[in-house]
């Protein structure tokens, strides 16, 4: 495969080659301009990325990273999805023509922020010792103890009640920790949370020159939870979680199977997108109607097929280009960069 593989989209005066190795080998870093922002890019050889095994593909992702936070270091950066492959500069200055107001829009909204994760995990050991002290969960066991053996469904219930408990207490925690952050930031992320030993894993945008300050109000964290808590600061870095650019090309044959899946005609508009999205997802969200990973994949795909539409209806409004663009807050399950191995166990607030 050979192509203009694209990190990002800043604002510069001209083109230059960057003192940065790009992903899948030496090829150096430049960039290609038009008017006056340009994609950051290297020319790539390597295989097709839907090719490649789990461990190739987290290898090209973390190379991808390192490339966007590297041209953060002297540039504001637009985020581009990874994987994103483009087979001339000419195309790369079409993609660039085509989305130029909304990558000065966004590059605007960015200016002089960043993101910083904040992560925290308690001993959950220690969480279940206090949480079977509650006077619920007490009567619950005796109960159980008093009588001659303990049936499957009654150890199934008491372990949905110690659970629910745990929850609560995570619920408030993470409620107290946000509240307490938020004043500092410009907008809040929450990510996934991994393990049962993480209470919290919020990306927060902040002005670059609040930085310490913010980092300064986590550590106060700790002091507001007794040193109960263990926090870690992973940042600076791109605003991955608020503004990514995603790119793809028009398809018939995606099209057509987006408009299926959620039962629209020929002709639609946003509104209507959104509207038939709403309705189908209400009535097969995971949380409201479980069933595994069949229940997860299909809601995935509606959300795709939603995504895909309202970016083809927002540039039929605005043009007629070869690309479907759309700049949007990444999902929980797509922000990667952040592994739970490199938190746990880490006392006080930290930098990763």
């Amino acid at each position: 495969m050979y192509g203009k593989y694209i990190y990002g989209i800043i604002i510069t005066d001209g083109e230059a080659v960057l003192d940065i190795s790009g992903l899948g080998g030496p090829s150096p870093v430049y960039t290609i301009d038009h008017q006056d922002i340009s994609c950051v890019v290297s020319n790539y050889f390597g295989k097709e990325f839907s090719s490649m095994s789990k461990e190739e593909l987290v290898r090209c992702l973390l190379a991808h990273q390192l490339v966007v936070e590297q041209v953060m270091k002297e540039h504001t950066v637009l985020p581009v999805k990874f994987g994103m492959v483009l087979t001339t500069s000419d195309e790369v200055r079409d993609l660039l023509s085509q989305g130029h107001s909304q990558f000065l829009s966004a590059l605007g909204w960015i200016q002089d922020k960043v993101e910083v994760e904040v992560a925290s995990t308690w001993d959950r050991g220690q969480v279940l010792q206090e949480i079977s002290t509650e006077p619920e969960i007490m009567c619950a066991r005796e109960a159980i103890a008093n009588r001659l053996g303990q049936t499957l469904e009654e150890r199934i219930q008491l372990g949905q009640m110690v659970k629910a408990y745990m929850d609560r207490r995570r619920d408030s925690y993470q409620e107290r920790m946000i509240s307490f952050l938020k004043p500092m930031a410009i907008d809040v992320q929450p990510n996934a949370l991994v393990s049962d030993e993480m209470v919290m894993n919020v990306a927060f945008l902040v002005k670059r020159a609040n930085q310490a300050e913010f980092d300064s109000r986590v550590r106060q964290l700790n002091d507001l939870f007794h040193n109960q808590i263990n926090f870690r600061i992973i940042g600076p870095l791109p605003p991955y979680s608020f503004a990514t650019v995603e790119v793809t090309r028009p398809s018939l044959e995606k099209m057509e199977e987006a408009r299926q899946l959620l039962g629209l005609g020929e002709v639609i508009s946003e509104l209507e997108v959104r509207k038939a999205y709403r309705r189908l997802a209400a009535e097969t969200h995971p949380d409201r109607k479980p069933g595994g990973e069949i229940a997860k994949t299909w809601f995935a795909k509606l959300r795709q097929a939603s995504e895909l539409l309202i970016a083809y209806c927002r540039e039929q409004a605005e043009s007629s280009g070869n690309f479907l663009i759309n700049i949007r807050r990444l999902r929980t399950d797509e922000v990667q960069y952040l592994r739970f191995a490199e938190i746990g166990g880490v006392a006080g607030a930290t930098h990763g």
